[in-house]
């Protein structure tokens, strides 16, 4: 009988180790291809979700600022040829 609780202990701390062992290759793997599909995008220049949203956020910025400045300036002229008529 003793035998067999070292025997099933024994086992259930090989199965222990495997499973951790092998779960610690699973995520090796996972970062192996993570990291050689990240190449891939990379060398292709394909842009990422987040950077392409940013760029758009920051067009739409540009394109807002310079909307304001158009206006501006369009006032200016037109007080300055007000201006002349008078």
């Amino acid at each position: 009988m003793r035998n067999t609780k070292f025997f099933f202990k024994d086992t259930a701390s090989l199965v222990s180790g495997a499973l951790s062992t092998f779960s610690g290759l699973k995520n090796e793997i996972d970062n192996i291809i993570k990291s050689r599909f990240e190449k891939i995008i990379n060398v292709q220049g394909i842009v990422s979700r987040e950077d392409f949203e940013a760029l758009v956020d920051r067009h739409e910025k540009l394109n807002a600022e310079f909307n304001l400045f158009k206006v501006k300036t369009e006032k200016k002229v037109s007080k300055s040829k007000d201006k002349r008529k008078k």
